[in-house]
């Protein structure tokens, strides 16, 4: 079977243990920044995050960006900040990622000279109405990912994707058994943020994180309301937050609901003006509004008011 040579067998055993390779962020709400378009001015902030594939010049197997000082000129955001890259996206756009082969290699060098703090692997999907072995594959794929980006010294969230008890049973073992794995990722968007499957995805990561046997970190896409949950297993919940640009390209503002909640109201801009205070603006609103509701401290979103 061409899956299983591509991979050198399904098992998770075969993968090479690497050195452990720490990321400190300094802060644990980071926005995803999608581009620096409509903007003169650096957005300041202690962490962004962007997302992996926008990166990558697939064509030619290489990165958009030779240099720190060029990536962040392009996004428009502080260079001093904490750069975090999200492997989650569609299949389309991460599926690329496997096809480049021994390239990768030299791409995460040059992604670890960039100065990227944290990067998560790819979600390759498990899919219900594939063969089984599409599933397999794809957790196979995940492991390889995570031990070629931690054997280049960057760190690495692990992104567990699993679809049935024994995904996750295979999963606890590789985990448990490599102390490398200090952090790992899940998204809360597609069949995990559907919500009758939300919880099932939830007691997992809570098993995988017990059956650790040591403090984990993880890294969170999607809906919020699963914050307070986990952080009950995880050192630190790290969640990346995605509305305040999209509500800033469609030209909405937040405003405060009573200290408790945010609305969007039309904030239209005129031919050629920049969106640099919207942004920002958007940003901290967001960043406040989620600590105070999710991460059990209103001081931050109470006092600005």
């Amino acid at each position: 079977m061409q899956q299983m040579r591509e991979v050198g067998g399904f098992g998770l055993e075969d993968i090479p243990r690497t050195a452990v390779c720490s990321a400190q962020l300094s802060a644990d709400i980071v926005p995803l920044i999608y581009h620096g378009s409509s903007r003169v001015t650096a957005l300041a902030g202690k962490v962004f995050a962007l997302r992996l594939p926008d990166l990558i010049d697939f064509k030619h197997g290489k990165l958009h960006f030779e240099s720190r000082e060029a990536l962040c000129r392009t996004y428009n955001i502080d260079s001093t900040a904490d750069l975090v890259l999200t492997g989650v996206n569609h299949d389309h756009r991460i599926e690329p990622w496997w096809t480049l082969g021994e390239q990768r290699i030299a791409i995460i060098r040059a992604m670890k000279e960039l100065g990227i703090a944290l990067v998560t692997t790819p979600n390759f999907s498990l899919l219900l109405d594939n063969p089984r072995t599409d599933d397999l594959h794809a957790i196979k794929r995940i492991a390889i990912t995570f031990e070629e980006f931690q054997r280049e010294g960057m760190a690495c969230a692990l992104h567990p994707n699993g679809r049935t008890y024994r995904d996750f049973e295979r999963w606890s073992k590789f985990i448990a058994e490599r102390s490398e794995i200090e952090t790992l990722a899940y998204e809360f968007i597609t069949g995990s943020g559907q919500k009758l499957r939300t919880q099932f995805h939830l007691d997992r990561l809570a098993d995988l994180a017990k059956a650790s046997g040591r403090e984990l970190d993880i890294v969170v896409r999607g809906d919020p309301q699963v914050i307070p949950f986990l952080r009950q297993f995880y050192r630190r919940v790290i969640y990346i937050e995605t509305n305040a640009f999209m509500k800033t390209l469609k030209r909405q503002r937040a405003e405060r609901l009573d200290n408790s909640a945010l609305r969007w109201p039309s904030a239209r801009t005129v031919v050629g003006e920049t969106v640099d205070k919207l942004l920002s603006h958007n940003v901290e609103e967001q960043i406040a509004f989620l600590r105070a509701t999710y991460y059990g401290c209103d001081a931050p979103f109470a006092k600005a008011a």
